[in-house]
């Protein structure tokens, strides 16, 4: 049998949870509680939130901040659209930003042009499993006086500068969404150091109740009159993890570093089939920075991805990927663009447009851009088959 993702590690915590009888995380938390631990530990944040999926961690990590209605988040078109459109959930304003067309991620130069008076944070995807180019992204945000959020959804154990990302901004998001370095099928994890901002983080996951951990004090519900209430202090969403799903994260995090060695052996593969063959690029990389891929992106150079499909399906009858995520040409933004305000009813500003055109950086990078499988269930003989016939398909 090939490499396996799950095995006994996962069935062995999940037979616990399901003899437990308990399957909800309740308050202090078991599995959930450990996970949580667990992963603060690994990333050597203070503070960690498990939630039940990765747009929820989106969602959190900016009530984190402190992000609320009618602020602007200064966002990327080019990652999973949860990264754009969860300050829409709370009453705020997604502006893009333009994007270095070689990765489509932000720099601190497309993110300086797109603030405005209004901005309150900065939601920076540090995409492929490639770091950005963080040093000058923070130096504009302590300048700002914006909130910095990590998105490493894609980039668990990435690092610049070696500081693990997820630790240099103001509050990380993670998902364990089933294609993640980690996965419990679905959830999310918020981390920071701040106290603040992970009760902050609590709350609005939570319902609004303050079930802290980590010693922080909880705050105590006062009756109306002669009738009691239980305490909720804040909107909030159920957005809590399972017990379940804790289980099969915490056995994931025990076996992260094989699956990181896994994942380094699939781009060796790529890279040495690849490398200084005309017509393809691969992956540029940022200085100072050592990446952990979620996904590979090589590059069509100089012609585009649309046309080395088609050579490769021609030549070597497989297939490639093609980049398809900017956000701003989705349905859902043209509804906004149309409306002329978000999708929870709050008016756009007249600079702030969602239409084609708009981040040309990311529209050139997408032209370009082939998404290269990198998980680490995949054979590495597999991918490096695939990208041998990439190179025939080029040489022949």
């Amino acid at each position: 049998m090939g490499f396996r993702s799950f095995g006994e590690e996962e069935l062995e915590l999940l037979r616990e949870v399901i003899e437990s009888q308990e399957l909800w995380r309740g308050t202090a938390g078991n599995f959930a509680g450990q996970f949580e631990d667990a992963f603060a530990e690994h990333t050597g944040r203070k503070y960690v939130h498990a939630v039940c999926s990765g747009s929820c961690a989106n969602e959190a990590a900016l009530a984190a901040a402190g992000v609320g209605p009618g602020d602007e988040v200064i966002v990327t078109p080019c990652s999973y659209i949860a990264s754009s459109i969860a300050p829409v959930a709370l009453g705020a304003i997604p502006v893009f930003a333009d994007v270095d067309p070689r990765l489509v991620m932000l720099t601190a130069e497309t993110i300086e042009a797109a603030i405005t008076p209004h901005a309150k944070a900065v939601v920076v995807v540090h995409l492929w499993g490639q770091p950005a180019e963080m040093d000058p992204i923070l130096d504009v945000c302590r300048r700002h006086n914006l909130k910095l959020i990590e998105d490493c959804a894609q980039a668990y154990d990435a690092y610049y500068k070696g500081r693990m990302v997820g630790t240099l901004g103001d509050v990380a998001c993670y998902s364990l969404q089933q294609s993640k370095h980690i996965t419990a099928g679905e959830g999310g994890l918020v981390a920071t150091d701040d106290p603040e901002a992970y009760e902050r983080a609590v709350l609005y996951s939570n319902g609004g109740m303050p079930w802290y951990r980590y010693g922080r004090e909880w705050l105590k519900p006062e009756p109306v009159g002669d009738l009691p209430t239980r305490g909720h202090f804040a909107f909030g969403h159920n957005h809590r993890m399972t017990e379940l799903q804790a289980a099969v994260g915490l056995a994931q995090l025990r076996k992260i570093d094989t699956f990181n060695a896994r994942r380094v052996e699939i781009v060796e593969a790529i890279e040495s089939e690849l490398r200084g063959v005309e017509g393809v690029a691969l992956a540029h990389r940022y200085p100072d920075t050592q990446p952990n891929y979620w996904c590979y992106p090589l590059r069509a150079e100089p012609g585009t991805a649309a046309e080395l499909a088609a050579l490769c399906r021609e030549k070597q009858d497989i297939s490639i990927g093609r980049y398809q995520e900017i956000h701003y040409l989705e349905v859902v933004y043209a509804q906004m663009q149309e409306q002329r305000a978000t999708s929870v009813g709050y008016p756009l500003p007249d600079y702030v447009q969602y239409k084609p055109g708009l981040c040309p950086g990311a529209e050139e990078g997408a032209r370009h851009l082939v998404p290269t499988h990198t998980h680490h269930a995949v054979d590495p003989e597999d991918m490096r088959a695939h990208a041998h016939a990439i190179r025939l398909s080029l040489e022949g």
